[in-house]
């Protein structure tokens, strides 16, 4: 594999700078902090080349919150300052990691995402007739420290790139914890081991999915199986032969150990692509698609939020408005006609009045 060098010079550059800050506010330049940086721009960015070039530079503290949908998940939220700097990397070497992704990773390129990956899935699904499909046990909070700078080391040769990836993947916050133990593990090994990443930064989403990259090579080459779709730590495989995946799943167990990921056993099987599959928001078949359920009943529940909201003046149209097309922009994507036609029914807003339900059906 080629590796890169000569990259600094561009990540500390005036003009990447700028740029970061530019992408960094992207839909955020209401919030406070974004509002204290752009006060005194050209100050901030700065004082940012001036630490980034000297190696003074240190991330800051994140602010966390749970969530709990669709699963109970930590987010955090880098400073903004650090976001401008995690920009400015990934502005050198977002075009460095996609020439070397595999073809059928989909996660954070452009010209790739959800739709595309369920797209090629189904194409999948109508030349197969049999489907694994799997995902990682906590991927985030999993990941190892010193494999992920390992694998970077591969690929980039610049120190002074490599150090500042270091110093963003060791100044992760606290995951939630995950105890496994791997071969050669002694007693306190899983609890030595630095690992995890923040769901949240723009950082943690491209160093996860090169993460993986080996695998997407390691299955289609090593395993020959070339029937196969991988966004973030969800992937799929297909073939015409049961048994073939039945015995990739084995293999791809004890490939992922070496990386110190599990397999989530729990939601991992073989099945015929005749009895479809939920994949990415969507259920997938062969030969028409729909959404998930619990994606259409929150879409009414935030629907009849919005309408109370829009009479009691808590919120403009514009706002509504996008709401609705977001959720169209997904749902165009499915056989959705008929569904879409009996919902908007329920799309009235009117000033004054309560916004209940036009459908009693939930």
């Amino acid at each position: 594999m080629k590796r890169y060098g000569h990259l600094w010079q561009r990540v500390v550059s005036w003009e990447n700078l700028v740029l970061a800050a530019r992408k960094a506010q992207r839909g955020k330049k209401a919030k406070s902090a974004v509002q204290r940086f752009n006060y005194g721009l050209e100050i901030e960015l700065l004082r940012l080349h001036r630490d980034l070039s000297e190696g003074k530079y240190r991330p800051g503290r994140f602010t966390t919150h749970w969530i709990c949908h669709p699963k109970r998940r930590l987010i955090s939220a880098a400073p903004y300052r650090d976001r401008v700097v995690h920009h400015a990397l990934m502005n050198v070497l977002e075009a460095i990691l996609d020439r070397h992704f595999h073809t059928h990773s989909y996660a954070c390129r452009k010209g790739k995402g959800t739709h595309a990956a369920v797209d090629r899935l189904q194409t999948l699904m109508r030349r197969n007739r049999f489907v694994l499909q799997c995902d990682i046990h906590k991927f985030f909070p999993s990941m190892d420290h010193e494999i992920l700078k390992r694998t970077f080391r591969r690929l980039i040769k610049d120190p002074d790139v490599l150090r500042l990836i270091d110093l963003i993947v060791d100044c992760s916050n606290a995951q939630e914890p995950v105890l496994d133990y791997f071969p050669g593990d002694d007693l306190f090994g899983p609890v030595s081991r630095r690992k995890g990443l923040p769901i949240g930064n723009l950082t943690s989403q491209w160093f996860a999915n090169w993460m993986l990259n080996d695998l997407d090579h390691w299955v289609t080459s090593h395993l020959g199986i070339g029937s196969y779709v991988r966004y973030c730590d969800d992937f799929v495989l297909l073939h015409q032969d049961r048994d073939r995946l039945v015995r990739a799943r084995e293999e791809i167990g004890v490939h992922l150990a070496a990386h110190r990921f599990r397999l989530n056993r729990a939601k991992m099987s073989v099945q015929p692509v005749a009895g479809g599959l939920t994949f990415l928001g969507y259920r997938v078949w062969p030969t028409h698609r729909l959404l998930k359920k619990p994606n259409v009943k929150g879409f009414r529940r935030r629907v009849r939020w919005m309408r109370t909201a829009y009479a009691d003046g808590r919120v403009e149209w514009p706002d509504v408005k996008v709401r609705i097309d977001s959720w169209l922009g997904h749902a165009c994507h499915a056989d959705t006609m008929r569904l879409v036609r009996r919902l908007s029914k329920e799309w009235v807003f009117q000033r004054g009045e309560a916004a209940t339900s036009c459908c009693p059906r939930r």
